[in-house]
């Protein structure tokens, strides 16, 4: 899919995601800020990367309000994503803080990002830039933004062999996905850099240096199993997986993920969890 068709798709799915997916995902964001926050430079011109619905640039935001009150000296943050219905969102949702000139969000491809050269002394980039088309592209981009010895700081999720979340997400789906279907699944490449060792070799020959990996867990909750089965019908990351399957096989698959889901949640009306696992990684230019 090219970024054309695929910022489409995060257009379409703008809204679910920010009622069902940000409020988990913005904590993880959040998180990853707060694990770099304290090697800022004072004044730090912050850029976010693939931003969503904008809770790290949320953070990022009250990080340099705060710098200002206390220090003197303030920060900026630039908040930007490819999809235009994710960077209104982001506008909204940041607007309530009052920041003025602090923040700003604009519509910008992670792959050819319309800024000069060491503009920015941080770039963040919370489950985005693993989920390029063209990752190389991306953290080159990261590396071309920073001026030298800024940071970078990511996330990106482990492997379902250490991901519960994404296991048990996928594993009923892929149960009951009619053959033809998963012959023709080709395997994510971003499953390449879901290790230590393959995020850090990947970010290396971008040209980072001093490469830093942990290990972040945290618990997705949604609301009823059919609530997260419809998040991932609609995802652009799990919804093309359908698109070749017809209305009975679909319904299908949704009998066997909700079954399931319900197993673990305890009931149709019941929350279900799910453990998840990521990999945050800091490095400098």
């Amino acid at each position: 899919m090219s970024s054309g068709d695929l910022s489409k798709a995060w257009n379409r799915h703008a809204e679910t995601y920010a009622r069902l997916g940000a409020p988990f995902t913005g904590y993880m964001a959040q998180s990853l800020f707060a694990a770099v926050a304290g090697r800022l430079p004072k004044g730090a011109r912050i850029l976010e990367v693939a931003c969503g619905n904008g809770e790290l640039s949320r953070a990022a935001v009250l990080h340099c309000l705060e710098e200002g009150r206390s220090e003197g000296v303030r920060g900026s943050v630039v908040a930007t994503d490819f999809s235009s219905e994710m960077v209104e969102l982001a506008r909204r949702n940041l607007s309530v803080l009052g920041a003025g000139d602090v923040v700003r969000c604009e519509v910008q491809d992670g792959q050819a990002l319309g800024f000069e050269a060491a503009s920015f002394d941080a770039v963040f980039s919370a489950f985005g830039i693993f989920l390029f088309p063209d990752r190389q592209a991306g953290w080159g981009e990261a590396a071309r933004v920073l001026r030298s010895g800024g940071l970078l700081a990511t996330a990106v999720w482990r492997g379902p062999e250490d991901n519960a979340l994404l296991r048990l997400q996928m594993e009923p789906v892929m149960a009951s996905l009619p053959d033809r279907v998963r012959a023709s699944i080709p395997r994510p490449s971003w499953l390449d850099i879901t290790t230590a060792e393959g995020l850090v070799k990947e970010v290396s020959a971008a040209g980072f240096v001093e490469p830093e990996v942990s290990v972040f867990d945290a618990v997705l909750t949604a609301p009823t199993p059919r609530a997260m089965w419809s998040m991932m019908r609609e995802s652009p990351l799990s919804g093309p997986l359908f698109a070749t399957c017809s209305r009975e096989e679909i319904a299908a698959v949704e009998s066997t993920v909700l079954s399931t889901f319900e197993a673990l949640s305890g009931g149709a009306d019941r929350p279900v969890r799910f453990n998840a696992s990521c990999h945050f990684l800091v490095a400098r230019s």
